[in-house]
């Protein structure tokens, strides 16, 4: 099933899994290729809960528009962290809004690559992501061709429908991590509990406050793997 068929077309979905596959090329209409493989993302009987990571601010420093490689610094712990999902065989999918592109600061060629490099360094530590999911749309937009609203932007529901789709996830089992109020928006767009990990503390139904991902990684691999 195709995400336009599913109701997604503008989210672009792929993995970046460098054990000899990279990561798919955009094609028209925004899809990238599912490389096939990805530990913990074959399909299972019924649906399963997954953990879903914001990019910048979660796993690596939000330095602001991150579209390049030499801006990508990983935050304390998170590899280790998604490395211990990964052996728990919980999926994992990042989901991002990406309005650079709309803002014309990086195009969809750049995205890949930074998801690709995040791939190659997740790798010596044992860890990968099965899914990455953005969103290169912006209503403020210059570049025309990304600039109005989404159902996929976050706080809205669209990317962890298309993980749920891809990855074959129950949403109402599965966690939403980030460091903005937008994810928050979305695990309650959703059904799914969250943890923040921004700065200060959020207080509200389903959300738990951490300082980073590390810190979050032993309560979140007691509740989902449970």
């Amino acid at each position: 099933m195709t995400l336009a068929a599913a109701g997604h077309a503008d989210v672009i979905v792929g993995t970046a899994e460098s054990r000899g596959r990279r990561a798919g090329a955009a094609q028209p209409g925004g899809k990238e290729t599912l490389s096939p493989g990805a530990a913990g993302s074959a399909p299972s009987p019924s649906p399963r809960p997954g953990i879903l990571l914001d990019r910048d601010g979660t796993i690596i420093v939000d330095h602001g528009y991150v579209g390049s490689v030499e801006r990508v610094d990983f935050i304390d712990g998170a590899a280790e962290a998604i490395a211990r999902f990964n052996r728990a065989r919980i999926p994992v999918a990042v989901l991002s809004n990406q309005a650079g592109v709309a803002r014309g600061l990086y195009g969809l060629d750049d995205v890949a690559r930074v998801h690709q490099y995040i791939a190659d360094q997740l790798e010596p530590y044992g860890a990968h992501i099965d899914l990455f999911v953005y969103c290169p749309y912006h209503p403020a937009g210059v570049v025309a061709a990304f600039a109005r609203t989404s159902e996929d932007r976050k706080p809205r529901p669209g990317m962890a429908k298309a993980a749920q789709s891809m990855l074959n996830l129950d949403l109402t089992a599965s966690w939403v991590v980030g460091d903005r109020p937008e994810d928050i928006g979305l695990a309650e767009a959703v059904g799914a509990s969250a943890i923040y990990v921004g700065p200060g503390r959020m207080e509200k139904d389903r959300v738990w406050s951490f300082s980073n991902l590390a810190a979050a990684a032993s309560f979140l691999l007691e509740r989902v793997a449970a």
